[in-house]
């Protein structure tokens, strides 16, 4: 779901004010660095992300890109997205920004942007991206038909009718289109419907079998038009290529919003045995929709009251994530992803050694070595081995070089370790690291006050 600037914390408004002060310097490429910050805490701030498009666009618009060249420039980092979509969906999304850095109007680019977007369960970012670059360059008539599309996944079916009936204007003739075009005009009726313009919905209904099944409630009508035309649609394109992986995962999320999850995940085991259990990414959405599936229970048999059941649920499910979780190590071992989700459910439960275990491995994973080296330190820091524990948060720190929520928290605890160690001086450093950018994290400012109390006394 959209956020806008006003729902977030005052920290990302303010890094969201120094890039407008940065614009208005002209110092495009560091207000470029600051909004993709803002995007990387809060990636679904649409307007935000807009703006980024807007200023990469106008920036671009002097100069010369070749395609070719900018492919050859961004062909490790595209390889990095690629992986990610695969291996680690959640980092895919700001791996492809950085192509986008490189060369905001190239094709294939877009392409991979696009598959990185939904990876990460953030269509909106594609479609904002598309929209965006379509201002400038209105005659593309192959990001058209991609911005359609990404609106029907939405359930936008008036912006994805808007921009087909653009497309048609492109290929005049074209009976696909057309076809397209007339089938998001029915969803957009359907969506909007014209029944409360006069008079009882009722009698605008051909008969009372018709009325009965349109007060089955607000979610059966959302499902019946949009969503479940949509559905509809790929359940026929699954079934007329069955052996088409690409066409199960789709449908299986399209199910999961209907909260059909039984079905969803009847859809993804047909693909896991389609793929002989050996691809990791199905393997993912099988275990997300069956958590999905106990967490919809949990919430049914809370709001009904029966809070006992509901706590049963609950650790069952924690039972299937840690069992699931050590499946998939032993199943994928060169997945160090998998080593790191299994490590942090360790350390959840307890068993600290264990975890230790798994985060050692998970490091060699450039973009889990950072959390790795973080939750290392935190589980040798509960175990008292606080130099060690020092180590692992000090390697963490100098490893990120801006002061994001994730170095403050390791710093913290680095300062926390320190305190431990009765280094209470080199413990305040970091302390005061902290307090000079965020007066309000935990109790750092009682930590620093208590400080100078100490040094006035002595």
């Amino acid at each position: 779901m959209s956020k806008t600037l006003q729902q977030v914390s005052p920290r990302i408004r303010e890094t969201y004010k120094r890039a407008q002060e940065a614009l208005q310097k002209n110092n495009t490429a560091y207000a470029v660095d600051l909004l993709l910050s803002v995007l990387e805490l809060e990636p679904e701030i649409h307007e935000v992300r807009t703006e980024l498009r807007e200023v990469q666009l106008e920036a671009a618009k002097g100069k010369k890109n070749n395609a070719s060249i900018s492919s050859l420039k961004g062909m490790g980092k595209k390889m990095g997205v690629q992986s990610a979509i695969k291996k680690d969906p959640a980092k895919a999304l700001p791996l492809a920004e950085e192509l986008l850095k490189i060369d905001i109007n190239n094709p294939s680019f877009h392409d991979v942007y696009c598959e990185a977007a939904k990876a990460s369960n953030n269509v909106g970012a594609a479609a904002v991206t598309l929209a965006a670059i379509l201002k400038y360059d209105r005659k593309n008539d192959k990001l058209l038909e991609k911005l359609g599309h990404l609106y029907i996944e939405l359930g936008d079916s008036q912006r994805a009718r808007e921009a087909f009936e653009k497309l048609g204007d492109l290929r005049p003739g074209d009976q696909t289109v057309i076809k397209w075009i007339k089938d998001t005009a029915a969803m957009d009726t359907m969506r909007v419907g014209n029944w409360e313009a006069e008079g009882d919905f009722r009698g605008k209904l051909k008969d009372e079998n018709e009325s009965a099944a349109l007060e089955q409630g607000s979610r059966a009508q959302l499902i019946g038009s949009d969503l479940q035309k949509m559905i509809d649609t790929q359940r026929k394109k699954l079934e007329a290529e069955p052996e088409n992986l690409n066409l199960y995962r789709p449908l299986a999320d399209s199910l999961v919003k209907a909260e059909q999850f039984d079905e969803a995940l009847e859809i993804l085991n047909r693909a896991d045995e389609k793929a002989n259990h050996a691809d990791p990414v199905i393997q993912r959405s099988i275990s997300a929709v069956t958590v999905q599936i106990y967490q919809h229970n949990i919430k049914v048999l809370k709001s009904e009251g029966d809070l006992e059941a509901a706590k049963a649920q609950e650790v069952e499910m924690n039972a299937f994530l840690l069992e699931d979780a050590a499946d998939k190590v032993a199943r994928y071992p060169n997945d160090l992803g998998f080593k790191f989700d299994y490590g942090k459910l360790l350390m959840q439960t307890g068993e600290l050694d264990k975890a230790i275990g798994q985060f050692q491995q998970a490091q060699r994973n450039p973009q889990r070595r950072i959390d790795a080296l973080y939750l290392m330190g935190s589980c040798f820091k509960t175990k008292g081995q606080y130099d060690i524990a020092a180590a692992q948060l000090s390697k963490a720190a100098e490893e990120l070089p801006s002061m994001d929520d994730k170095k403050i928290s390791i710093l913290y605890e680095l300062g926390e370790v320190l305190e431990a160690q009765g280094k209470i001086e080199a413990a305040m450093e970091f302390y005061k690291q902290i307090y000079s950018v965020d007066i309000g994290y935990r109790d750092v400012a009682s930590k620093i006050e208590a400080g100078y109390k100490r040094a006035k006394a002595e």
